[in-house]
């Protein structure tokens, strides 16, 4: 599938591979956390979110240290949250830059050949439906002492808005919301997110 070219904007190739639309969304996150207690209490009990998996105690062969703890939470939509605590002598406070996942190496392919350094997880954006939804997690949040960035709105464009916020690690965290009862969405058309004018080969419908 691709767009219009125009003027200003080359066609874009929006969609390519037998792949195409076999995904469906965001299985789940992960996390890893240091006190599943206070995260939990946290993502249930401030966020909202609905625990739905407990398990504990299960190994990680050959990388000496053990998942001591690891819950999933429902983010909605069926979208799930895992955290997981680690513990054992494997366990360096200073990641390794080839690490696999450490819920279960034997489930990946050995360590990557190409991997970018460092490696982190950068942040999880949950979904509400409008900005008043946003404004109240703005006040919930606030008045369960998490400090928050003011909403940031994309005025220019229809997309999204957005808060800002840390866990109890200091997780990068965001709630965000396309406020589709927004009047500025009757004006929108699919190709206004396409805003670079001169997009990587991979995007374009006849590469140079």
């Amino acid at each position: 599938m691709t767009t219009e070219a125009t003027e200003t904007k080359p066609a874009i190739l929006t969609q390519a591979g037998a792949a195409t639309g076999r995904l469906a969304g965001v299985n789940h996150l992960q996390l890893i956390i240091s006190d599943m207690d206070a995260s939990v209490r946290f993502y249930r009990d401030i966020l909202g979110l609905t625990v739905i998996r407990t398990t504990a105690d299960y190994p990680a062969p050959g990388r000496g240290y053990q998942i001591l703890k690891n819950t999933f939470l429902d983010m909605g939509n069926g979208n799930l949250l895992s955290l997981i605590v680690v513990g054992g002598p494997g366990v360096s406070d200073t990641p390794t830059t080839a690490e696999p996942s450490v819920s279960a190496e034997w489930l990946w392919p050995g360590v990557p050949e190409n991997q970018w350094t460092p490696r982190k997880f950068d942040h999880v954006a949950f979904n509400v439906d409008t900005h008043d939804d946003m404004v109240w997690f703005q006040n919930h949040l606030q008045a369960n002492g998490v400090k928050t960035s003011k909403i940031v709105a994309r005025d220019y464009e229809a997309w999204v808005e957005s808060l800002y916020f840390y866990d109890p690690d200091g997780i990068p965290l965001e709630i965000a919301t396309f406020d589709l009862g927004n009047p500025k969405w009757e004006k929108h058309q699919p190709t206004d997110w396409f805003r670079d004018p001169n997009p990587v080969q991979a995007l374009r419908v006849n590469p140079s």
